[in-house]
């Protein structure tokens, strides 16, 4: 699907930014009809008219999949203890019969055993059973394997009315008690995931209004902006529940009427690019209480010192050619793969053809040389295989080379699997289409990329060559490059976040990292670290430093964050209650 299925004209040369054009909705019937009143960010997919406030989202198109349907047993009839584990958290036996709700025993992985479960049951628009989620008395989740992501409560909803959004299924029945009957629940919690909200784009279009009533916390707070994007702010208005996390707290501590008074004092959106310091309370206070977020390590200790990563930034990595830039880069991406379960895709013409860099990424997680003595065996190849698929991506445009090109791909990729990163290298592989002058030309393009990284959470490593490359008078030894010896323009220095040079010392076999540019003190600062590049595995051993010895690939485990949000096939283990 695009955006001419909605009747809005976007060339097709245009895919990324902001853009725009007239309003199929309004247009035709003003005076002004080539008034370009609609304004659409290709980028974020969504779309606004400043005349008739229409707005929309862009159905992200996922690839063909057959779902499973789980089988509809209609045993709605509730044990005693089910019923009371209700009513303890106000919700009546009607309102129980109303969404379906069942109970039975279900395999629950994180026991290894089946267990008595509470089955909150997901039907479509026509009343098709598309979807469950089994949950126990010690709040073990799963939805139904290899079923539909949808919105729960969809069967009940009027969507020419306003509609009010949970991050639960028993938030959702908690309106219902105060008498809300066009109540919906995201399936997976904050998630990345939003594949529900496709499976009703064509549906909400004209819905009127949305309330927002989401966790009072930071992946509530996170959800709610990114709702607010995809349904348009102009027609949402957030709720929050008195000094209550959620709608249900709210139901259980102040009754029916603390819940329709916490709707009454909704608030709108505030005027879209201003804001005032209440705006920002919530996330001044989470800085207060959870610190500043000082970035992820890569495992080298004086390597940590001076820099640390943070999703939704741009780093920066030049040197001499042939110095080790991308190699180098590889081990900072799997440090961050192994320890952080990082995902992300590689735009890197530099290391064509890709078998040959998977060779290069198999050397550093096994240890082992590819050939020769000593060489990996072919049960650790694909062990390596299998740890990488689904997790690392290459980018490779058939045609167009272009950022806007790459940004697409790694949008679509993001869209679908949530990534924590991608890679250019280099920046000269780029297609680059020159509209005034290089340096200009560069200043907007890192604007855009930044914006991107932004927007979307997600960390751009840019790899960039030199072309001011001296040689010292005295040693006949290249001088370290800076980001302002990048080609192109002191912008590669002025408006990435992150700088770093690789340097390789060919006489002692060191290689060292200079870090040049650091954005925040709280994440390092300037300074170098030295490493002993290994030849075999293709590991960088820094100065004082054990020999990294042994494969990277970790076994799976259990152990999963409380908290964690879920999909499909993932569990939560979060606090002990009794069981059903």
């Amino acid at each position: 699907m695009d955006y001419s299925n909605y009747g809005i004209n976007v060339p097709s040369n245009k895919i990324a930014g902001e853009y725009q054009t007239t309003c199929p909705k309004c247009s035709p019937n003003r005076k002004k009809k080539s008034d370009k009143c609609l304004s659409v960010n290709l980028d974020k997919q969504v779309w606004k008219c400043h005349h008739c406030n229409w707005s929309g989202f862009l159905k992200v198109e996922m690839e063909q999949k057959v779902y499973i349907k789980p089988e509809w047993k209609n045993k709605t009839e509730l044990s005693n203890k089910v019923v009371k584990w209700f009513e303890d958290r106000k919700i009546s036996q009607v309102t129980l019969k109303v969404y379906k709700i069942t109970e039975g025993l279900e395999f629950m992985p994180q026991a290894g055993k089946e267990m008595n479960t509470i089955q909150f049951n997901y039907f479509d628009v026509d009343n098709q059973l598309i979807n469950i989620k089994y949950r126990t008395g010690n709040k073990h989740f799963k939805l139904h394997k290899g079923s539909q992501l949808a919105f729960y409560g969809l069967n009940l909803i009027d969507f020419n009315e306003p509609i009010f959004i949970t991050e639960g299924e028993i938030d959702a029945l908690s309106l219902f008690e105060a008498g809300k009957k066009n109540v919906l629940s995201v399936p997976n919690g904050a998630n990345a995931n939003q594949e529900y909200l496709n499976h009703v784009a064509d549906h909400i279009q004209n819905t009127p209004l949305f309330y927002l009533c989401l966790d009072n916390d930071l992946p509530g707070r996170k959800l709610k902006d990114e709702l607010s994007e995809r349904l348009g702010k102009e027609r949402c208005k957030v709720v929050e529940f008195k000094d209550c996390k959620d709608a249900n707290e709210c139901l259980i501590k102040y009754g029916i009427q603390g819940i329709l008074e916490s709707i009454q004092d909704a608030k709108e959106f505030d005027i879209e690019g201003t804001f005032t310091i209440s705006d920002y309370s919530n996330e001044i206070d989470d800085l207060y209480q959870n610190g500043l977020d000082e970035g992820l390590k890569i495992g080298h200790k004086n390597f940590d010192q001076y820099i640390r990563f943070v999703k939704g930034y741009i780093t920066t990595i030049t040197g001499i050619p042939n110095h080790g830039k991308s190699d180098f880069l590889d081990e900072i991406i799997l440090r961050l793969f192994v320890n952080y379960n990082w995902k992300g895709a590689y735009y890197s013409p530099e290391n064509k053809p890709t078998k040959l860099h998977f060779s290069k990424l198999a050397r550093k997680i096994t240890g082992k040389a590819w050939n020769g003595i000593g060489r990996m065996t072919m049960f650790e190849v694909n062990q390596v295989k299998e740890a990488l698929d689904k997790k690392i991506w290459f980018i490779k445009p058939e045609n167009d080379f272009t950022l806007d090109s790459i940004l697409t791909h790694v949008k679509r990729l993001h869209a679908r699997y949530g990534l924590d990163f991608f890679v250019i290298d280099a920046w000269n592989k780029l297609e680059h289409k020159y509209t005034d002058n290089e340096s200009k030309y560069v200043g907007i393009a890192l604007d855009q990329l930044g914006r991107f990284c932004e927007f979307n959470n997600i960390h751009c490593f840019l790899v960039a060559h030199p072309t001011k490359i001296k040689k010292d008078d005295k040693t006949r030894q290249f001088e370290v490059p800076n980001l302002y010896s990048i080609s192109g323009s002191a912008n590669f220095f002025n408006k990435t976040d992150n700088g770093l040079c690789v340097y390789r010392d060919f006489d002692q076999n060191l290689t060292h990292v200079y870090i040049q540019k650091v954005k925040f003190s709280h994440w390092g600062g300037i300074g170098m670290s030295t490493f002993q590049y290994q030849l075999d595995s293709g590991r960088y051993q820094e100065l004082n430093e054990a020999y990294p010895f042994g494969s990277w690939i970790k076994k799976p485990t259990q152990t999963i964050e409380p908290n964690h949000n879920f999909t499909n096939d993932i569990i939560i283990n979060q606090y002990n209650e009794d069981q059903f």
